[in-house]
């Protein structure tokens, strides 16, 4: 093999030089050529669209027509309606006829109303782009309190997974902020971890494992900020909006829960669940419902050892988001983005500490893979979304759970 390879280097010294010391570059050109072709594309798709829907068919925006719709009844008697999915569909096709049913559901918290409601404020593409704006500014801060090395950041802008939380028009450059947050300043800045988590009540299914990571590393300041400011936020919107929409709420999770289980037309392969995984592999949904209970219970257990044992914040980042998404059946692969900052972690510190065997390759999987998702025309009998998902826990795990990171010092991001 040494001959070979030298034989190749002597012949393509510069591909040689490329994907050997010089790796790092080829990636780094590689996520930029990414970003200038389909981000380039997608600006052609919006400048060309008829009205408020692209050429291919879809609405400008995704599935930022639900945040749009939600803001617009705040205040209003559709606060309440919107939580039962025939009301919205019904909105949606009174409001752009001859579209079809936009298969889209309101399912979020009345707090998430706080959020949505200066969305409305503005026309509707200057909207999705303030969406954009405010959420993706907030990640890119997120972003350099882990690392001030430019290649890595375009790395991780880069990926494909952010560009589905964009394409989509969803919540993932929120919710991927608020868990490396919540993870990264627990111990630092408990103030900002606490509101962090508070805020991400909002998508309570991915804070599931906060208050055992906040528990188990006896990170009681942050504990308290973020029942303080969970809380808070539940008053607010109660104040700002009475009771209606919360008992609405909890009807419409009751409704989808049913839904869940049922299976009835549901696009499995968006999930990045073990539930998901499971039923896309054929499993029933009660069985698919055992092996989501298992990994829940076991994500618990690894989350709140890691904390408990290692002190390097960035592990027990990587430890908390990776875990988290597996933590909940109901995830779908444009939240998918949560998982770039734990995956520059682990890139980070095995540039710092040396590569574990094979660690290079699964990152770029796991890279390439949000790509390949959610991928049921391709795969129909494979969980894709599943897939890189539990590919990112794998790496996460095998870093965290080493005897090596008990061992390491402390550490603190950046001040954001």
């Amino acid at each position: 093999m040494k001959e070979i390879a030298d034989g190749f280097a002597n012949r393509f010294p510069l591909i040689y030089s490329l994907v050997t010391e010089r790796r790092k570059l080829t990636l780094m050109l590689f996520a930029v050529a990414f970003m200038v072709i389909t981000y380039g594309y997608f600006a052609l798709l919006l400048i060309t669209a008829d009205g408020l829907f692209v050429s291919l068919g879809p609405m400008i925006g995704g599935d930022f027509i639900v945040f749009r719709t939600a803001a617009e009844a705040v205040g209003t008697p559709k606060m309440v309606s919107i939580y039962q999915m025939d009301n919205l569909a019904a909105m949606l096709r009174y409001a752009y006829p001859g579209h079809g049913d936009m298969m889209v559901g309101w399912q979020y918290p009345p707090t998430m109303y706080l959020v949505v409601s200066p969305f409305a404020l503005v026309p509707f593409v200057a909207a999705y782009c303030l969406w954009l704006g405010a959420f993706g500014t907030l990640f890119v801060s997120t972003l350099r309190t882990i690392t001030a090395d430019r290649s890595a950041l375009i790395l991780a802008l880069g990926s494909p997974a952010v560009l589905q939380a964009v394409i989509t028009g969803q919540t993932g450059l929120l919710t991927a902020s608020l868990i490396a947050c919540s993870g990264a300043f627990a111990t630092s800045r408990p103030l900002l971890a606490g509101v962090a988590a508070g805020i991400l009540t909002v998508k309570p299914q991915f804070g599931l494992l906060i208050p055992i990571a906040f528990v188990a590393a006896g990170c009681w300041r942050a504990f308290a900020v973020a029942a303080v400011t969970g809380v808070a936020l539940v008053v607010a919107s109660v104040g700002a909006f009475g009771l209606a929409p919360w008992l609405a709420f909890f009807e419409a999770v009751t409704a989808h829960g049913d839904r869940l289980g049922a299976m009835s037309g549901f696009p499995l392969e968006k999930l990045m669940t073990p539930f998901g995984g499971a039923r896309v592999l054929g499993a029933s949904s009660s069985i698919a419902a055992g092996v989501q209970l298992a990994a829940t219970i076991a994500m618990a257990g690894y989350v709140a050892v890691v904390w408990r044992q290692v002190k390097a914040f960035d592990l027990r980042l990587a430890a908390l988001a990776t875990a988290s998404v597996l933590a909940t059946p109901y995830g779908f692969y444009y939240e998918m983005v949560i998982l770039v900052p734990p995956m520059l972690l682990i890139a980070l510190r095995a540039s710092k500490d040396g590569w574990l065997k094979g660690e290079q390759l699964s990152l770029i999987i796991v890279w390439v893979g949000a790509l390949l998702t959610p991928g049921a025309r391709d795969f129909p009998a494979f969980p894709t979304s599943f897939a890189v998902t539990l590919l990112a826990f794998a790496i996460a795990a095998r870093r965290t759970l080493q005897p090596q990171a008990l061992h390491l010092a402390s550490s603190a991001p950046r001040a954001i």
